[in-house]
């Protein structure tokens, strides 16, 4: 079952998706008493060891899971009423229990799959049973269950550890191993404060996964759960977390990375709408309708056209090879719920595939550079870019120097009237393309330095590395724009049409200068 395609449905966000499939097969149980819908808890002992019991049932059929309090791991229960016997097996422990109903809750037996027979006494356990974990009290989404699972439980501090200018501390659970850092210093103390604190619960949601994750011979179904080393900068915190599982009861064994980022000067969790979106703001709210269909319809195909653009070769399709190993990038359907995650390269983002192309999930080179993000604020518009250079022509984001320009012309429509072509070098028109993709039916902004030269409607990706600014300009103002361009930006000779703009320049063009290799 894979993890961003069941996001759309299950709403879990701090969970995989493999691991949330389980618990909703497995472990959601139906109620044991007919009057309710909500699980039972219930605490007590089998022999002489304490366990924490959840059921819930249906009429007769009942699922749910227990664990000993020494040991915390889940051990997945389903069976029947018979009468006015409760049968309950395990198949990972095969241990089989036979209870019924007293004035103090359930009592009977347990019996071992070596055939020892102990006795079980359960009492209900109140909604308000403390967990002895203050640090439990942030999450949200844990069961009363969860939280008798996690309760008495503590992290140990590991060494401080330079992390570039900063330092940062890692923090260890000594049970499931679950390690997650802390950071220590280099960021305001209210954002250092709540970004601490998110990587706290963040790390008891990973415990009560690991415990959570049932697996055979005692042992947790969780074969790897880790965090990546962070990235750490001026403006963001983050890292990514990579799990692969094989828990009891689901179909087959899987794997996922799920990352995390924060806004390192608020310390607010920032979600991939934040860093890359194509389309009018406000951006839909997530798992909406309008979310879903603009995942599908807007973000997945302009993340296929702009990874074209970057890296070509590995857009193309592996032809030749069998179903199975031909990783077809280029399908949109792979890139609209992506795991992703900062890098000092750029942004993250990893394809998914179905069960039988997974070797194809995320690729190792498919990173967006940052010039091609689109960061926004908390009110929803576009965050301050740094402000342009005098000498730049700034096409939205992109900014384009006199060594990217190849000409500047005169240039008239159908209709004969004029405005300005500006053609562009191999490489800054590689990057226009690319910034055109991520900017396509948005109101772009041509800027000279800091003076807004004209702002249009992006119909169509400008593929041929030519800029054509027009409007309702006469031949006076077109050319008096041509004239700001070359003396701003100092352009050459050599960069000029000589046909409509030689001999009318408020400045002298410039000695010839040798195109950039």
């Amino acid at each position: 079952m894979n993890f961003h395609c069941l996001a759309r449905y299950l709403g879990l966000s701090a969970r995989y998706h493999a691991v949330a499939f389980f618990a909703s097969f497995v472990l959601l149980a139906t109620p044991l008493l007919a009057a309710s819908d909500a699980p039972q808890v219930y605490a007590g002992t089998v022999g002489a060891s304490h366990v924490v019991v959840e059921l819930e049932g249906s009429g007769d059929n009942v699922t749910g899971r227990y664990f000993y309090r020494k040991h915390r791991l889940d051990i997945g229960l389903i069976g029947t009423w018979t009468g006015d016997r409760l049968i309950l097996e395990s198949r990972s422990s095969g241990d089989r229990l036979i209870l019924r109903r007293d004035r103090s809750g359930l009592a009977g037996s347990l019996t071992t799959k070596g055939a020892r027979k102990v006795p079980v006494r359960l009492a209900p356990l109140g909604t308000q049973a403390a967990s002895d974990n203050e640090a439990l009290s942030g999450i949200t989404g844990l069961s009363l269950y969860e939280r008798q699972q996690l309760a008495d439980l503590t992290l140990v501090a590991g060494a401080i550890r330079p992390d570039g200018s900063r330092s940062v501390r890692d923090w260890r659970e000594p049970i499931s191993g679950m390690t997650l850092f802390r950071i220590e210093n280099g960021y305001p103390a209210p954002a250092l404060e709540k970004i601490n604190a998110a990587l706290e619960r963040q790390q008891w949601e990973r415990v009560s996964q690991w415990f959570a994750c049932e697996g055979f011979d005692g042992k947790s179904g969780m074969d790897i759960s880790e965090a990546k080393a962070p990235y750490l900068s001026d403006d963001f915190v983050g890292y990514s977390w990579f799990a692969s599982w094989s828990c009891a009861g689901a179909a087959h064994p899987d794997f996922g990375t799920q990352g995390y980022t924060f806004d390192a000067r608020t310390g607010r969790e920032l979600q991939l709408e934040d860093l890359l979106y194509f389309g009018q703001l406000p951006a839909p709210l997530a798992d909406t309708p309008a979310f879903y269909a603009y995942r599908s319809d807007a973000f997945a195909p302009r993340v296929v056209a702009l990874l074209r653009q970057l890296y070509q070769q590995e857009m193309q399709p592996a032809e030749g090879q069998a179903v199975e190993d031909q990783c077809d990038y280029a399908d949109p359907s792979v890139w609209d719920f992506p795991s992703w995650y900062l890098t000092g390269q750029g942004l993250y983002l990893g394809a998914y595939f179905s069960r039988a192309q997974r070797p194809c999930d995320e690729p190792d080179w498919s990173v967006i550079p940052w010039q091609h993000l689109t960061r926004r604020s908390t009110e929803g518009s576009l965050a301050n870019l740094p402000a342009p250079r005098p000498d730049t022509l700034r096409f939205g984001q992109l900014d384009l120097t006199r060594d990217d320009i190849e000409q500047l012309s005169l240039d008239f429509d159908e209709s004969g009237v004029p405005g300005l072509g500006i053609a562009l070098r191999p490489g800054a028109a590689k990057r226009l393309e690319a910034e055109t993709i991520q900017l396509l039916h948005t109101q772009v902004t041509i800027a000279l330095g800091d003076k807004t030269l004209v702002v249009a409607s992006l119909v169509e990706p400008i593929s041929e590395g030519r800029i054509r600014i027009s409007g309702r300009f006469t031949l006076a103002e077109a050319r008096d724009m041509a004239g700001q361009i070359i003396c701003t930006m100092h352009l050459s000779a050599e960069q000029i049409d000589p046909l409509g703009l030689s001999g009318r320049l408020p400045c002298k063009p410039k000695k010839r200068q040798s195109a950039p290799q």
